[in-house]
């Protein structure tokens, strides 16, 4: 008779359970434990974390060297969200942008965990743009989008600009080198940017005076400073978040010397024309001024004459329509500071104020720059002129219009001082200048002349 076989304990039987068990542990832990597969547990609130969030947290390179961008994604069915932020090797930077993307997912699932609407679906997405500027500057834009139950989302920004390789937070203090005055000018850019936006026009609800907290959302994109406005900050939501773009060309000078692009004196025209022809170039200073200006530019078409016009910023304002019209017939419009002030004895920064202030009135009102520049009174220096992107332009005959104020002593004074290639000062708000205007371009007409303009005569007057 077969011997029988004995039966397995039940001791046995517990290990082997205990085995499969531990062996399936461990591969769930490898599993999850891998980047692709990380999950992390977001609490609704601070107090409690009856109603956790389940999201997925991964890490992966960009084009950027340095850059790390980091994506926090839940499919939550009532508060998803979708998060995208920068991370580099510095602590400090790291830990700045994590407070804000802390902050944002806090206060989006409390707000849903508040919603008296249970039923509410809410979403929560927060997008990265990334700008390298030179060659270790990058400016970071975090654009927020929140739903939390209504109809329309809120829409911010939040923006970080960095030195990589020391990792040091830019602020706007230090992008404009801590000057108030150099602010005060940014400001006047931005409000003309913002007042000629024909979107924008009919919805601003409040002007952005210079406080360096009502700059600090910016980047450096391409060949602009960008500042960034949330809704309802300065416009009413109709006109959606306002973003103020200004050339670097413009606000170099305004700039810490580390930030600086490299700028070029504009290139001086070659001079191809036959030098023998009698040029001369008139220009008229101070305007406009709404009939003076008028008048003279009716009698410089009568004799198909084109001039040049060195208007104020400060009549510019009061006077856009005039100016459209100068640019319209054909003539040049330069730039001779805003009030009229002596340069040589403002600061520096006082002085470039009075430079890119009206600029910007006269790109408000033209939607082009001036290409020309000329000092009040002629006075300036190798200092005022370096800061000065556009050429200088002084005169070479006087007609004392401004003095005499006599319409018969124009034509003698230009007769009296008369070369070729001149440039004849004159003024456009005296009406004796307008009176005697006529007579001054019909004897030059008689005498060969050709009427051009500043930029036009530049090349000739080359040494």
């Amino acid at each position: 008779m077969p011997e029988r076989r004995k039966r397995r304990g039940p001791m046995i039987d517990f290990l082997l359970i205990g085995l499969i068990i531990t062996l399936t542990t461990i591969i769930l832990f490898i599993i999850l434990s891998k980047d692709d597969f990380k999950f992390q547990k977001i609490s609704a609130s601070k107090e409690t974390d009856s109603d956790s969030i389940t999201s997925k947290l991964s890490t992966e390179s960009s084009a950027f060297p340095g850059i790390r961008i980091v994506s926090d994604v839940s499919n939550d069915e009532r508060t998803p969200f979708a998060i995208h932020y920068p991370e580099t090797d510095n602590k400090a930077f790291n830990d700045a942008v994590l407070q804000y993307i802390k902050d944002s997912k806090e206060n989006y699932l409390s707000s849903m965990k508040e919603n008296k609407d249970k039923e509410a679906m809410g979403e929560l997405n927060i997008s990265l743009e990334t700008f390298p500027y030179q060659k270790h500057y990058y400016s970071f834009v975090l654009t927020k989008t929140l739903y939390t139950g209504g109809a329309n989302p809120e829409v911010s920004t939040k923006t970080f600009f960095i030195n990589n390789e020391t990792g040091e937070l830019i602020s706007i203090e230090t992008l404009l080198n801590n000057d108030d005055n150099n602010l005060s000018a940014l400001a006047t850019h931005v409000r003309n940017d913002l007042q000629k936006n024909l979107q924008l026009k009919d919805e601003l609800i409040t002007s952005t005076e210079p406080k360096w907290s009502n700059f600090n959302r910016f980047a450096i994109v391409d060949d602009s400073l960008q500042f960034y406005f949330d809704e309802y900050e300065i416009a009413s939501g109709a006109a959606g978040p306002p973003i103020v773009k200004l050339p670097l060309s413009l606000i170099n000078p305004l700039l810490a010397s580390d930030f600086q692009i490299a700028m070029e004196k504009p290139t001086k025209p070659t001079n191809t024309g036959d030098p023998n022809t009698k040029r001369i170039a008139l220009t008229f200073d101070d305007g406009p001024h709404p009939k003076v200006t008028e008048q003279i530019l009716n009698i410089l078409d009568k004799y198909h004459a084109k001039a040049t016009f060195f208007m104020l910023g400060s009549r510019v304002q009061y006077y856009p329509d005039i100016a459209r019209d100068v640019l319209a017939r054909g003539h040049e419009i330069g730039n001779h500071t805003w009030n009229h002030p002596v340069l040589t004895k403002l600061s520096q920064e006082q002085s470039l104020q009075q430079y890119t202030s009206t600029v910007a009135e006269i790109e408000k009102a033209i939607n082009q720059a001036p290409t020309v520049f000329r000092p009040p009174y002629g006075a300036t220096n190798e200092t005022i002129n370096a800061q000065i992107p556009i050429p200088v332009v002084l005169w070479t005959i006087d007609t004392l219009d401004w003095k005499h104020r006599n319409a018969q002593q124009l034509l003698p004074n230009i007769k009296n001082n008369l070369h070729n290639n001149a440039i004849v000062l004159m003024h456009d708000i005296h009406q004796s200048t307008a009176d005697g205007l006529d007579a001054v371009l019909a004897y030059l007409q008689g005498q060969g002349y050709e009427f051009v303009t500043v930029s036009e005569i530049l090349p000739y007057r080359q040494k």
